[in-house]
């Protein structure tokens, strides 16, 4: 039987904080409306389950430690990245209730955040495992710098709604501009420490094998933060008496109101 290590214990830390995240997401997503809010609060539900799967993958190693059980941790540990920037592409969502950013455009940013997820998961799942070790390969950089990109894309946007809005902004609008503003240096930090692991040979940032103190400081322990004050500001925000509801997309394929011109 395997004993317990340092990097398991980061494991359970995250066993033990992600399921809080996972029931304030769903409160939030309640709160948004189901159909609407899938577009906003889905994301950091999904983060959570990610991190409670490779958490739970983490555990599993101690006495079964295989090379599919390293790509399974590996897997959870790059995909969650996708999930954590869609969480405040969907803030922007949610602050922009008048679509002032053309809706055509969160979307695309939505989708090439997901084709960095596939081309994630492409790459972990065909990584060469002649050393036993999983490392990064051509295709996981190519998503990393897709993640990049979307980090720094989504950041430009929140300057310019914010411009274009903050005349005239409401209170759970400031509070979902605070928590994407307050997040961005633990998201920084997160998304250096994954890059550094990528496209460096740097031992420290190794994933699974790396410095496992650096691991907790540079991508557990941001990222919990991160999610904690988005999180808490996002629950803040839908509680707030001028909490304004985003209206269902309309199909063509709905009948037009009889009152209506």
């Amino acid at each position: 039987m395997g004993s317990v290590t340092y990097r398991d214990g980061i494991a359970i830390l995250q066993l033990i904080i992600f399921p809080f995240i996972l029931l304030a997401s769903l409160f939030i997503w309640k709160r948004t409306g189901w159909r609407v809010g899938s577009k906003i609060w889905r994301f950091p539900f999904t983060l959570s389950l990610i991190r409670i799967a490779g958490s739970i993958s983490s555990l599993i190693s101690i006495n079964n430690d295989s090379y599919n059980v390293e790509v399974a941790i590996a897997v959870c540990e790059l995909i969650g990245i996708a999930p954590l920037l869609l969480t405040y592409i969907g803030i922007l969502r949610q602050i922009d209730t008048t679509e002032m950013t053309p809706p055509r455009v969160m979307k695309l940013i939505t989708l090439v955040a997901f084709i960095g997820l596939i081309l994630g998961i492409a790459g972990v799942s065909s990584a060469d495992d002649s050393t036993g070790t999983y490392h990064a390969d051509t295709i996981v950089k190519a998503s990393m710098g897709i993640f990049l990109a979307v980090f720094v894309i989504y950041h430009l946007i929140t300057a310019w709604l914010f411009f274009q809005l903050h005349m005239n902004l409401r209170v759970f609008q400031k509070k979902l501009f605070i928590a994407i503003l307050a997040s961005s240096p633990f998201i920084l930090v997160r998304l250096v420490y994954s890059a550094l692991g990528d496209y460096t040979t740097d031992p420290k940032f190794a994933v699974l094998v790396g410095n496992t103190t650096v691991y907790l400081v540079m991508s557990v322990l941001e990222e919990i933060v991160a999610m904690a004050i988005t999180m808490f500001l996002g629950m803040s925000a839908v509680l707030s008496p001028d909490f304004v509801k985003l209206a269902p997309p309309r199909s063509d394929s709905e009948p037009k109101d009889s009152n209506s011109v």
